[in-house]
């Protein structure tokens, strides 16, 4: 038998403290752990839980104060406590606690139902529902909102804004784009030919044609600052240096880019400087923002605190529909405060009492409040000045009031801007994760012991199981001395017929040619079983992401004096489709004089490439005046241009499909010189999806009796041996009391497995 030692974390501050808790003697305490299963390849790493009884005696009684009793404000169960497992006083795991409930017998409590949950329930837990758009308010401040007029969308083409965090990709939603360098031809609205003798600014591109794409690293980064977590590992490699998410939730160009959905001009307080600060320890401006702490009443006198704010501006000129001052709670995303008045100069005052939580209950917990507040006019810009007021209440009576000027005396004339929520793509944030960890085959893992801030190791599948000779196993566990080796079973690894890897469908004009020219959807691929797999169904890994095929331009007006020589350095994405839809109904179908209709594209990732036009040919740009762009965001599907031999380090296609810019495919032979497999099967999938498929491998499924030394020290990527024989583990399941384990391994074969 295996003494097993649990105990929760019963501390108040960041100096951790934990108690033991009671345990049933013949409670039986299992735990389940599985890798990356040979029947899902999809399947991201599974984390361990685990529910079990406790007693209701006096010490658990006052660890869990008296859950039973609702008279008694004590343990929260819905509020994870840190805990740990040792077996015969060695640490096992680490996790958490949740209380689920408590079991009543002759009116007395018997037993308390808990919850053990390994470290990545904290993640589970914190994304619940949640979508991209309540990840904005944690992205920096700069990144909140976007000026959208010619000067910043130019910017944004040619050099990136904020240090490349947010670019616009040369992608359109409804111009057709095509270069055309004769002096003959139409100039047609989407021929992007700059003419540097006689500018032309009825074609080209206007900022109005473009959206706006922001960097997935910073994402990942806002994710680590909501959900206070900590990302490392792949996350931090190469491959997503330069990996952008395109902001295009609707179909079509960028029509309304206000709050309300409606054409609008905004600014909020994080585009002004506090000029002085709040006297009150509880009240703060912490990043331009208005932060406080409610707290409850506590007495019956009815003593609570209470925060106001008054914030007003005057407007001194300029021509408008409608005016909205708003206070938001950056927390809850909710408004807070609204007021809305229309038409000419006057004093707009805005005062903001939170709907504060769970004010009238006596002992209610504290909340913080993160507020800003937001101007924002329709139909037209306006010139203010602006001023804040903050007040202190007690019992809804003024006892002290603070006031002092955040933002007083700032005259603006507001521009248009986009407001980030309103373009992100309309995605979970844990189907966005999971999406990554299916595009590049990942796992995770909490590290231990876990901290207040939470690291999460993310790895590649072949990296994972490469790193198992820094465990404390070193990698590899004898445990022939522990397995019924006389009685097991063995089972052809026969996961399924075929395997796809597939992106969501796009209906876009060089994704439904591709597909109609090569009878396969541009970047998947399909692993099809070797032949003696005759049976057996199909299986889908899809993304949840959109995939394009990009064009590299051809100057049509030059003719080509050799093979590619009439090739431009512009590439684009067209998120058109469907039918062509011509200017006129005189119009040879042969003449570029219209477009195809603006599609609806799922969240899509790109490579973005800073490209240099250096054979004088740039692009057009015809927004506010008539200039050459040299130097623009170029989308891709590689992470880098790559050369006529060697392919790009990355790319974004499942199969080995063809390359937009080097304008062949890489996986045949060239010169005898046969390339690296860069698709995304071929990096990270192909190890773990052939082997299981060769005709050597089996899985094997034993019984044994695994000691405390053992339990202690396995990771899920160590190598397991028995006898000569080495595996890997697919799942193990065991009594923790008494070390009877259930263990499913998969052999390794030295001439394909990483054997350590």
């Amino acid at each position: 038998m295996i003494d097993v030692q649990l105990y929760i974390d019963k501390s108040s501050d960041d100096n951790q403290e934990y108690a033991k808790v009671d345990l049933f003697e013949d409670e039986s305490m299992t735990l389940i752990s599985s890798i990356q299963d040979i029947k899902d390849f999809s399947k991201i790493f599974a984390d361990y839980s685990r529910t079990f009884k406790i007693p209701a005696n006096d010490r658990n009684n006052k660890l869990f104060k008296h859950f039973y009793n609702p008279d008694i404000k004590g343990f929260n169960g819905a509020t994870k406590k840190l805990a740990k497992i040792h077996l015969n006083y060695m640490p096992f795991r680490e996790g958490y606690i949740y209380l689920q409930s408590t079991e009543m017998k002759n009116n007395k409590a018997a037993s308390y139902t808990i919850i053990f949950y390994g470290g990545l329930i904290k993640l589970r837990e914190a994304l619940k529902e949640e979508k991209l758009t309540a990840l904005v308010s944690n992205l920096d401040s700069d990144l909140e909102r976007l000026t959208y007029n010619s000067a910043t969308v130019k910017e944004g083409l040619t050099n990136g804004l904020f240090g490349g965090d947010i670019i616009y990709p040369l992608i359109t939603s409804e111009k057709r784009l095509y270069h055309d360098s004769s002096s003959t031809s139409p100039n047609y609205d989407g021929n992007i030919y700059h003419d540097s003798v006689s500018p032309d600014s009825t074609r080209g591109v206007a900022y109005t044609d473009l959206k706006p794409a922001i960097k997935v690293t910073k994402l990942i980064e806002a994710i680590e600052s909501k959900y206070t977590l900590s990302f490392t590992g792949f996350f931090d490699t190469t491959p997503l240096d330069n990996l952008y998410l395109w902001l295009s939730r609707e179909s079509g160009e960028i029509i309304n880019y206000g709050t309300s959905g409606e054409t609008s001009n905004s600014k909020s307080i994080t585009e002004f400087t506090a000029s002085s600060a709040p006297t009150d320890s509880k009240l703060t401006i912490v990043d331009d923002t208005w932060t406080f702490t409610q707290d409850p009443w506590t007495s019956d006198s009815f003593d609570v605190i209470r925060y106001e704010s008054e914030f007003n501006i005057t407007i001194s000129a300029g021509s408008y529909d409608n005016v909205v001052l708003k206070a938001i709670d950056e927390i809850t995303g909710d408004v807070i405060s609204e007021q809305s008045k229309s038409g000419g100069n006057q004093t707009i005052t805005l005062i903001s009492n939170p709907n504060y939580q769970n004010p009238n209950v006596k002992n209610a917990e504290p909340r913080t409040y993160r507020i800003r507040w937001e101007v924002e006019s329709f139909g037209g810009s306006i010139t203010f000045t602006s001023g804040l007021t903050l007040r202190k209440k007690v019992a809804f009576e003024t006892l002290v009031e603070d006031t002092y000027n955040a933002f007083d005396g700032l005259s603006s004339t507001t521009l248009p801007e986009q407001d980030l929520v309103n373009h992100l793509p309309d995605i979970k944030v844990i189907d966005f994760l999971s999406g990554l960890f299916k595009v590049f085959n990942l796992t995770a893992y909490v590290q231990e012991p876990l901290a207040s801030i939470p690291v999460i190791e993310v790895r590649t599948l072949d990296d994972y199981y490469a790193d198992a000779v820094n465990n404390q196993s070193k990698g590899t566990i004898d445990i022939v001395d522990f397995v019924d080796v006389e009685s097991h079973d063995i089972e052809l690894a026969r996961p399924f017929a075929n395997v796809s890897f597939e992106y969501k469908k796009t209906d876009t004009v060089l994704m439904a040619a591709h597909e109609a020219t090569h009878n396969k959807v541009f970047g998947n691929t399909i692993y099809s079983a070797p032949d003696e797999y005759d049976s057996g169904v199909d299986y889908k890994v899809e993304v949840p992401f959109s995939h394009l095929k990009y064009e590299r331009l051809f100057d049509v007006g030059e003719a080509a004096t050799s093979e590619n020589s009439n090739l431009t350095y512009i590439q684009w994405g067209y998120a058109a489709g469907g039918s062509f839809k011509h200017e006129d109904s005189t119009t040879e179908k042969s003449t570029p004089t219209g477009n195809y209709s603006p599609q609806k594209i799922e969240p899509l990732l790109f490579y973005g490439i800073n490209q240099t036009i250096s054979d004088g040919n740039g692009i057009n740009w015809i927004s506010d005046s008539v200039d050459e762009i040299t130097t623009y965001w170029r989308p891709s599907n590689s992470n880098e241009e790559g050369t006529s031999t060697t392919p790009p380090a990355n790319s974004l296609n499942f199969d080995t499909d063809f390359d937009e810019w080097q304008l062949k495919v890489y996986r045949e032979s060239d010169s005898d010189l046969i390339v690296a497999d860069n698709s995304l099967f071929g990096k990270y999938y192909i190890n773990y999806v052939s082997g299981a498929y060769n005709e050597s491998k089996r899985i094997f499924r034993y019984k044994c009796f695994l000691p405390a030394k053992i339990l202690v020290r396995y990771k899920l990527n160590d190598q397991i041996k028995i006898h000569d024989r080495l595996f890997r583990i697919n799942s193990i399941k065991t009594n923790l009391k008494t070390g009877a384990t259930e263990i499913e391994l998969l052999n390794l074969i030295p001439t394909l497995d990483n054997i350590i």
